[in-house]
């Protein structure tokens, strides 16, 4: 009677495997200090080089199948917000935006419109609500001032933006949770 040789999948989780692939195209995945500690890296299972790289993209092809607002709200999620710049210039904090986190707020912004049907929105404000959502430093009074909306009226927004955006989140994770499980990628 022989057992048959299970290969255990490469992440143990649904966040270590979306954190991977969304930060390892740019080399922007950082290493943790119990894998520099060790020599390798325990959240990817070793994953490096050329494996780690068909890895993360077999993940991104994945979370690419989703609904547009889907994705973007798990790359926004999971896509670090800066990346490290070595520009060496006087103004430079030494880290500047990621293109890619860029791009999924951009697009998130555009879709924060589904939950502001039938109301004037400024995108800016609109942005900052989706920043915000996102952990990003925001103080939406001063976003709204900005933008000569009143807080109650920014406030009323910033509920019906994050309800979307949850709703979509929730959504988007159970859906890509199958679809790893599904393809041996997540435990």
């Amino acid at each position: 009677m022989s057992e048959a040789c299970e290969i255990p999948a490469p992440f143990e989780n649904l966040h270590g495997a979306l954190w991977f692939a969304c930060n390892y195209t740019h080399g922007t995945l950082p290493s943790t200090p119990l894998a520099r500690m060790s020599g390798g890296n325990p959240e990817g299972r070793g994953l490096g080089g050329l494996n780690g790289a068909g890895q993360a993209g077999m993940i991104l092809a994945e979370v690419d199948q989703l609904d547009p607002l889907r994705r973007n709200v798990i790359r926004a999620r999971f896509t670090r917000r800066g990346v490290p710049c070595a520009c060496k210039a006087s103004c430079c904090s030494g880290e500047r935006k990621n293109p890619e986190w860029v791009q999924a707020i951009e697009r998130l912004t555009e879709d924060s419109l589904q939950a502001l049907s039938g109301c004037a929105a400024h995108y800016k404000l609109r942005r900052a609500m989706v920043e915000k959502y996102f952990g990003a430093r925001v103080i939406l009074g001063d976003a709204a001032l900005a933008c000569g909306v009143n807080r109650d009226t920014a406030s009323n927004h910033n509920g019906r933006v994050t309800g979307l955006l949850r709703e979509a989140e929730k959504l988007g994770m159970y859906e890509i949770e199958g679809r790893l499980k599904r393809a041996g990628v997540i435990d």
